[in-house]
């Protein structure tokens, strides 16, 4: 079975760079967990072993055969494949169409062996303990669904080391037992199983190896041996340096006014009578397996689809929008960081039609380093940010328009540690000044540590309301419609 090594690894983007002088080696038979802060290189690092960039300096090696030439096509050829944080799976095509997508197995004329591919992908999802529903769209399916149709797919190419960027960000707890009890039982079958991953409990949990980067090198690696397990707090204090922000307190505050009130919203199959009050200082956290009508509820509270019945109202007026997709709704990718921090604002700098650069500068760089955005730099493209400081940008506009109503659609997905508790705090600060926050997501760790009531949606309808001390098997339960 394929090893995988990276000797040496240097990458820059423009002024920034993303790794530096990084080496790193995955063995078969282990899930090898790769950690570290927004920006700190892990992602480059390992598209940069699938072949999917080219390194500045360094190899990667695989068999301690250098990778030549540097390309997905030759990386998957020599066994490796690399499950990316956004899908790339074509939601008008089945399940098993995705899976063979490019790697078909022929009859003869060229014709598509449809039955040799269903028998060898329904081997696939018995080696990874699953029920794949491959006659369906991926456009029905849900995210456990659809991750484990990304590894099948892998598996379908014969990939030996298959890494996974942050793959359990929108699963449900039980979902992410699931997953890495399949991607245990592929090591146990000799393949090399990489995770990027901020979920350091996970890494606790499932890891056998564990390396934390920090601005683009290695700051410190692990590998669990018998009798000892790996040293999560030395990981964790190696991730931050002397960065490390407080613990976050959620404060006491006396609830006002409603700002939301939201009754019987219907919408086709995606919500089915939805009743919602969120009042002033309040913090009300959605909780749900994706697919189960989140998106639908932020977009009518944003104004953005009307319902089918059903009535909206917001008493304060106004109301500040976070969605999930941070690329299609949240940024102008191409545009300055600058003007992505000030976006939808140019009315409030300009008077008489002429634009104040100098104010606008000034929001800008409030909003920057209030945000902990980094690198610092306001001419950045946002493209150029990595995915967790693009979130940042959009967190950092949102909470500052002082909206009486603010929604937060998983507000620190793909986003470490550190930047977590600066986002969190953010939030906590603007229901103290009076905001009151709706927060959908699926990390029931944030739901706990922000939310004053959590609320569970299933099938379009609230389901469960729970109070944050509730444990993650009666959240997820409810999530999922079992029992805990």
């Amino acid at each position: 079975m394929t090893v995988l090594e990276c000797r040496g690894i240097a990458k820059r983007f423009d002024s920034v760079q993303a790794v530096a002088g990084a080496s790193f080696e995955a063995r078969p038979g282990r899930i090898h967990a790769v950690v570290g802060e927004n920006g700190a290189g892990k992602s480059t690092l390992l598209k940069i072993a699938a072949g999917l960039l080219s390194a500045d300096e360094g190899q990667v090696l695989l068999d301690d055969r250098e990778l030549s030439p540097h390309t997905p096509r030759e990386a998957l050829r020599r066994g490796v494949a690399m499950v990316q944080q956004h899908f790339a799976l074509v939601e008008a095509f089945t399940a098993l169409e995705n899976v063979v997508l490019g790697a078909e197995p022929k009859r003869s004329l060229g014709r598509l062996d449809v039955a040799k591919a269903r028998d060898r992908v329904l081997g696939i999802a018995r080696d990874l303990g699953a029920d794949l529903p491959l006659d369906a769209p991926v456009s029905s399916l849900g995210v456990g669904d659809r991750q484990r149709v990304e590894i099948a797919r892998a598996l379908f190419r014969d990939a030996d080391v298959i890494i996974l960027d942050e793959p359990t960000s929108v699963l449900a707890p039980q979902e992410a037992d699931a997953l890495y009890l399949a991607l245990r039982r592929l090591a146990e079958r000799g393949r090399t199983i990489v995770v990027v991953t901020h979920k350091l409990d996970e890494v606790r949990a499932y890891a056998d190896a564990v390396t934390a980067m920090r601005r683009g090198r290695i700051a410190y690696r692990e590998e669990k041996t018998a009798g000892k397990d790996l040293d999560i707090e030395a990981a964790a204090d190696a991730i931050m340096g002397d960065d490390k922000p407080p613990p976050v307190v959620r404060p006491a505050r006396e609830l006002g006014e409603r700002v939301l009130s939201a009754s019987k919203l219907i919408l086709g199959r995606a919500l089915a009578g939805i009743d919602l009050e969120v009042r002033q200082r309040e913090i009300v956290g959605v909780a749900g397996v994706e697919g189960n009508g989140q998106r639908e509820l932020v977009e009518v509270l944003a104004g953005l689809v009307h319902t089918d019945s059903g009535e909206v109202r917001l008493e304060g007026g106004v109301a500040s929008v976070v969605h999930e997709d941070r690329h299609e709704q949240g940024l102008v990718l191409d545009a300055s960081v600058r003007d992505n921090l000030v976006l939808g604002e140019l009315g409030r700098f300009t008077h008489f039609g002429v634009l104040d650069a100098g104010r606008m500068e000034a929001v800008a760089r409030e909003r920057l380093e209030r945000g902990g955005v980094r690198p610092p730099e306001l001419d950045l493209t946002a493209r150029a940010l990595s995915g967790g400081n693009q979130q940042k940008v959009v967190l950092a506009r949102a909470v500052s328009r002082r909206a009486s109503l603010l929604v937060l659609a998983h507000p620190t997905r793909g986003v470490d540690l550190g930047a977590a508790r600066v986002i969190h705090a953010q939030v906590l600060e603007a229901a103290s000044e009076g905001a009151g926050v709706l927060v959908v997501s699926a990390d029931l760790s944030e739901l706990r540590t922000l939310c004053d009531r959590i609320l569970v949606l299933r099938r379009g309808r609230f389901v469960a309301t729970f109070e944050p001390t509730a444990s993650d098997a009666s959240i997820g339960a409810a999530m999922l419609g079992g029992q805990a």
